[in-house]
């Protein structure tokens, strides 16, 4: 993140000296990328003094954005993120129209106080039908969704695929091997893997001749225990 940060920051200042002629230093840090991160939980304590604290599935003020598993154990994330208006198109998708109705869940308020039984609840009826029926269900009720894919899933996607976001990368041993690919792409100046990834060190004689030393010097440098 403070990579992509750096980044983000760096094209901003081209721009602003394209506008303007002047150019400026662009810095960043770790932390402050880290905290810019966590910006959700840290305004929160900044603004009304809440502190973060970590929440279980049954302690979560929206039960509508939590995960829950199907009847093979196959996890799914709600996305209810407005609490009261995808509150209906839930009830709607698991048949509990008693609900809206119901003290207990009425109300954000409610449903936060009876979270716990809430989410038992609805435990119990996710676990009755796979995520293959669930999906179509959950879509026509306008809830929103999505499942919790393995690593095999992904690399399985059609979408991530159609989307580059693997590349086939040359290897030390020969031929190549798919990798995830840089998430950007440029239409003017295309990329494409250069070659295997060195091995650590491995270019050090090479770039320190490009910078003017020569090999008694890079003696040295070894003998002294600087490089590999």
């Amino acid at each position: 993140m403070a990579g992509i940060s750096a980044a983000g920051g760096i094209a901003a200042a081209l721009l602003a000296r394209e506008k303007t002629g002047q150019g400026q230093l662009v810095s960043t840090s770790l932390l402050r990328a880290g905290v810019f991160v966590l910006g959700w939980d840290t305004n929160t304590t900044l603004r009304l003094g809440v502190p973060a604290r970590p929440m279980t599935r049954t302690a979560t003020p929206n039960p509508l954005i939590s995960c829950y598993r199907d009847r093979d154990g196959r996890w799914f994330w709600l996305l209810g993120l407005q609490g009261d208006r995808h509150w209906p198109d839930l009830v709607r998708a698991v048949e509990r129209s008693a609900w809206l109705t119901d003290p207990r869940f009425a109300t954000m308020p409610a449903r936060w106080k009876h979270c716990a039984t809430l989410v038992a609840e609805l435990d119990a009826i996710f676990a009755t039908r796979p995520l293959a029926e669930w999906g179509p269900i959950l879509d026509r009720a306008g809830m929103w969704w999505a499942p919790v894919q393995t690593t095999e899933e992904v690399i399985a996607d059609p979408q991530a695929r159609a989307a580059g976001a693997f590349v086939d990368v040359p290897v030390a041993e020969g031929g190549t091997a798919p990798m995830v690919a840089t998430p950007v792409d440029f239409s003017a100046t295309p990329w494409a893997p250069q070659g295997p990834a060195p091995e650590v060190g491995q270019h050090t004689e090479e770039i320190l001749l490009e910078l003017g030393y020569d090999w008694d010097a890079i003696g040295r440098l070894k003998d002294g225990g600087a490089i590999p």
